[in-house]
């Protein structure tokens, strides 16, 4: 272990010390160290650095770090499933670092996605209040499910157990190993509804919608989704492996609108889809006009009242993990979120096509 010593040269009196792990220090305190420097500069504060090997990691935690909300989801529909669940959150419970959790009830679910012929779901969500970071946090999810018999074979596939992490704090994250918020959870009924009976007035870190509305937002909408690619090649092999679907009705393709009279003509294209029961996937958003045509924000804000909200926007990439997508987001929708998103990559045919199939019933 590191013994950290915060000193004051202009004092007499014994520094204030804490003991850590020489990972957690770069990560937890040097980081803000670094970020807030004239203000040690100000205090006369310098930091020295010696081993001790008297005070445990936990203890040490608790001295360094603040104490974060997360809300996690699970599910399992292999074996009982119920007992999973219950074993999961005693696990979870157990963590050294985790504070307190609260858990909703439990419901059941149709699976979305993956495989056919799956057993259905029992979901629930849970709010932990832990001092771990959340790189360790995914690791303890992640061992837990190992435990209770997690196999990872096919994407989605029947599980004993699952545990995503949904939130950590407010924080904003898009790396191959964690997305956070999980791109998903606003889009999932069987998540968003455990979530709200937990958290239904906290606000998605994101959008800034409550879950709630998010909740609710997936019973108002239009059984319809918007679909936008930023990329030069199009999803026609995707497409046309969609067009063999029952579940599927895709929408003719229109070109982005050059004058404000094509644009009302999308909209009134849109009115006829935003109707249909079965779910409709419209290879085309009028919002993409605002990337040509920022001066015609006021006249979509006008035609969108109407047409049912779409249930979300599909945004086709060749990296999900784009640093500037959300300034990419904040040109089509400058005001306010219209609604929630989903980015894809429109290079994985495969998994592109699982995705956009597991919007036909997600909301259910």
């Amino acid at each position: 272990m590191l013994f950290l010593a915060l000193l004051r040269t202009d004092r007499a009196e014994q520094p204030t010390a804490v003991r850590c792990k020489p990972k957690v220090i770069s990560r937890l305190f040097l980081r803000a160290w670094t970020s807030s420097c004239s203000v040690f500069d100000r205090k006369n504060i310098k930091i020295e650095l010696t081993y001790d090997r008297g005070i445990s990691y936990l203890s040490m935690l608790s001295i360094m770090a603040i104490p974060q909300k997360s809300l996690l989801s699970l599910g399992s529909n292999l074996g009982n499933r119920k007992k999973n669940l219950g074993d999961a959150v005693a696990k979870i419970q157990q963590l050294p670092g985790v504070l307190s959790v609260r858990v909703s009830r439990f419901r059941e679910s149709k699976p979305v996605g993956g495989p056919q012929g799956q057993q259905t779901f029992f979901n629930a969500a849970a709010e932990i209040l832990t001092l771990l970071p959340v790189e360790t946090l995914l690791a303890e999810m992640q061992k837990i499910e190992a435990e209770l018999g997690r196999k990872r074979q096919a994407r989605w596939d029947a599980r004993t157990i699952d545990i995503d992490i949904l939130t950590f704090d407010d924080m904003i994250i898009s790396s191959p190993e964690l997305v956070l918020p999980h791109p998903r959870m606003a889009l999932r009924r069987f998540v968003l509804e455990p979530v709200c009976d937990l958290a239904g007035q906290q606000l998605h870190p994101e959008t800034g919608w409550m879950y709630q509305r998010h909740l609710d937002h997936l019973r108002l909408a239009g059984n319809y989704a918007l679909m936008i690619n930023l990329t030069d090649i199009g999803p026609h092999d995707c497409l046309a492996s969609l067009a063999h679907s029952e579940a599927v009705l895709l929408a003719p393709p229109l070109p982005i609108a050059q004058t404000e009279v094509e644009l009302a003509d999308n909209f009134n294209a849109l009115k006829q889809w935003g109707a249909q029961q079965q779910f409709v996937l419209c290879n085309y958003s009028p919002r993409e006009s605002l990337l040509h045509h920022p001066e015609w924000l006021t006249t979509i804000e006008k035609l969108e009242k109407s047409v049912l909200t779409p249930r979300l926007l599909v945004i086709l990439t060749d990296n999900i993990h784009n640093e500037s997508r959300h300034q990419w987001l904040t040109k089509i929708m400058p005001n306010d979120i219209v609604t929630p998103w989903l980015f894809l990559d429109n290079f994985k045919k495969d998994t592109l096509i699982q995705e956009l199939l597991a919007l036909t019933t997600c909301h259910l």
